[in-house]
């Protein structure tokens, strides 16, 4: 008897097996409609910072069954690519894809096009770039660091170390970005001090120049024991910088944000102090959660600026971190 309720039993569930098919096809046709993301950003594939974000980027889009394209300006100073940036969003816009990822990093110019995206029934979510410009733009959030913070634990770190006088390279006034970093510095650095070296652009993105115009500074000023690189442009040129003071360098401390190669070797070998982290990694996946969950299921985040940093890297954890860069993680 048990046997006979056993095989009857089995019948039905292969037959309603067979037929959930059919029941299915609706569903089946629905979850096939992928939705569509489109990530603009001002820096491309080329740039070593962007790997990591990327790589979160599409690991988010395989995962959460989402259609992800990646479209990155190709020049390598990003500081000059504003309108193409602005051409490649409205360009994506243009593709009417159901989300959108921004880099903000030029709210003046981009802002008004990612206005247009948001009324033409497009989300978008700010990442990297684009601290406090959610509330701006009608962005559901921004997720990356709060570029005051970058700046303001560097000089913390620095003055901690022992660093009485840090020598920071910058730029003038005007690009949100920096201008940020370095009011953190200001708010960070007492009660040491800084020598701000302001260049033109141009001095910032030849890693040449910008090694000998520190060493001249530097030269100039015995008292400066530190140096403090805002971003991935400065970091390589830093720790050349380190090669080239000599025995002099063993006084003194130096710090980056970003990582990258030739940061992550001096780290481990003990020729800088720490570098801090974005994890931008998680600067290219969030955002696809949060895009996904908002189409798929009228799921908006609460908090409008999800933090990825600052993590910090120091000699101590630089071996592990070489071996996730080297995967593309870090």
């Amino acid at each position: 008897m048990l046997n006979l309720v056993h095989s009857k039993t089995l019948r039905v569930a292969a037959l309603a097996l067979a037929a959930m098919p059919l029941l299915l096809t609706g569903a089946a046709l629905a979850d096939a409609a992928k939705p569509k993301i489109i990530f603009v950003s001002p820096l491309g594939p080329g740039n070593q910072f962007m790997l990591p974000m990327i790589k979160g980027f599409q690991e988010a889009g395989a995962q959460l069954g989402v259609d992800v394209t990646f479209r990155g300006n190709q020049q390598t100073n990003d500081f000059a690519a504003a309108p193409a940036v602005k051409q490649m969003l409205e360009n994506a816009i243009a593709s009417k894809p159901d989300g959108l990822v921004v880099s903000d990093q030029y709210p003046d110019v981009l802002n008004d096009t990612i206005k247009a995206a948001v009324a033409a029934g497009i989300p978008v979510v700010l990442t990297n770039g684009g601290y406090g410009e959610e509330g701006h733009t009608g962005a559901l959030a921004f997720v990356g660091t709060a570029e005051k913070d970058l700046g303001m634990l560097g000089a913390q770190k620095l003055c901690a170390l022992g660093a009485k006088n840090v020598l920071v390279p910058t730029l003038p006034p005007g690009i949100p970005l920096v201008d940020l970093r370095m009011e953190g510095i200001a708010a960070g650095i007492a009660p040491c001090k800084t020598t701000i070296l302001q260049m033109p652009q141009e001095t910032l993105f030849d890693a040449t120049k910008l090694v000998n115009t520190m060493l001249a500074a530097i030269q100039k000023d015995p008292t400066i024991d530190g140096v403090f690189s805002l971003g991935s442009c400065c970091g390589p040129a830093m720790v050349a910088l380190v090669d080239q003071l000599g025995d002099k360098a063993k006084t003194m401390h130096f710090g980056t944000i970003d990582l990258g190669a030739p940061v992550l070797d001096a780290l481990k070998n003990g020729k800088i102090d720490f570098a801090i982290d974005q994890q931008q990694y998680l600067e290219g996946y969030m955002p696809v959660v949060m895009l996904g969950n908002y189409l798929k299921f009228s799921i908006a985040p609460v908090d409008t600026f999800f933090r990825t940093g600052p993590g910090l890297v120091t000699k101590d954890n630089a071996a592990k971190i070489i071996d996730l860069t080297a995967q593309n993680y870090r």
